[in-house]
C-alpha cells in the first residue's frame, strides 16, 4: 500500500474516533429581539376581467383595460406599477363550458399612500376591480434598523452565556456555533368590500383611506457554548 494512501485512512479513522468522543460542558441556548417599524409601502393589487364566447375579443379588452391602468400609473410619480397573472380559463355550467373568463392582474406600489389611493379610485371608477390591498415594511426601512436589532439579540445571548457560565461556577465559555435569523415581516393585509373576483363590476370606490400599521421586525441569535473548567 502507498504510504500517501495509508496516511489517507489513519487519518480518516482518526476523524471518525474524534467525532465519537462524548461532549461535555455544552449548552444550547437562543436569545431574540424585536422592534416595531411603521409600515411604509402600500401595496395593491388589481385586476380586468371579461367574460364571453369569443377568446381572443376577451383577451383584447381585457389588455386594453390593463394598458390604460399601466399607462394612468405611469403618469403619477413614485408609483411602481407591474402586470402579473395573466389567465385563460372556463367557466362550466352543468358540467358543460359555457363561456370563458379573461382575468389580469396588476401591482401597484408606492411610499405615498395618498397618491396611491386616489390612483385605485380612479382605477376602480374606470374598469378595474380591487383584488387585494396592504402594507408592508421596505428594504431600505428595514436594512436601516436590522443591525441594531441584531446588536440587541447578540448582547442577550452574550449575557444569558455569562450567567450559565457563572451560575454553574466555570471560569469562561467558549463559543461553538452561533447562528443569526432574521425574521422578515409580512404585508399586512386591509380587507375591503367588494375584493373578490366575482363582485359585480358596478360596485365602485372612492379614494382608499387607510391606516399603515406596523411590522414586527425580529432577529433570533442560537448558539451553542462549551463551559470551560
Amino acid at each position: 500500500m502507498r504510504p500517501s494512501l495509508l496516511f489517507l485512512l489513519l487519518l480518516l479513522f482518526a476523524v471518525d474516533a474524534l467525532a465519537e468522543l462524548p461532549l461535555y460542558n455544552r449548552v444550547s441556548l437562543s436569545e431574540a429581539a424585536s422592534t416595531e417599524l411603521e409600515n411604509d409601502r402600500m401595496v395593491a393589487i388589481l385586476f380586468a376581467q371579461a367574460e364571453g364566447l369569443d377568446t381572443v375579443a376577451l383577451a383584447r379588452e381585457v389588455n386594453r383595460s390593463v394598458q390604460q391602468a399601466v399607462n394612468k400609473a405611469r403618469q403619477r410619480p413614485g408609483i411602481e406599477v407591474s402586470t402579473l397573472n395573466y389567465r385563460t380559463q372556463p367557466v362550466y355550467e352543468k358540467g358543460r363550458i359555457v363561456r370563458w373568463r379573461v382575468t389580469q392582474q396588476v401591482r401597484l406600489e408606492s411610499h405615498d399612500s395618498q397618491t396611491l389611493g386616489k390612483l385605485i379610485g380612479a382605477l376602480q371608477s374606470a374598469t378595474l376591480r380591487m383584488q387585494s390591498l396592504g402594507y408592508r415594511l421596505s428594504e431600505e426601512k428595514r436594512r436601516q434598523h436590522i443591525d441594531e436589532v441584531i446588536g440587541q439579540a447578540l448582547q442577550r445571548f452574550t449575557h444569558r452565556a455569562q450567567r450559565i457560565t457563572a451560575t454553574l461556577g466555570k471560569k469562561g465559555y467558549r463559543l461553538v456555533r452561533l447562528s443569526v435569523n432574521e425574521g422578515r415581516p409580512g404585508p399586512v393585509p386591509i380587507r375591503l368590500e367588494a375584493m373578490t373576483a366575482d363582485a359585480p363590476l358596478a360596485r365602485r370606490t372612492g379614494p382608499v383611506t387607510i391606516e399603515a400599521g406596523s411590522a414586527r421586525l425580529s432577529v433570533t441569535v442560537s448558539g451553542e457554548i462549551e463551559l470551560l473548567d
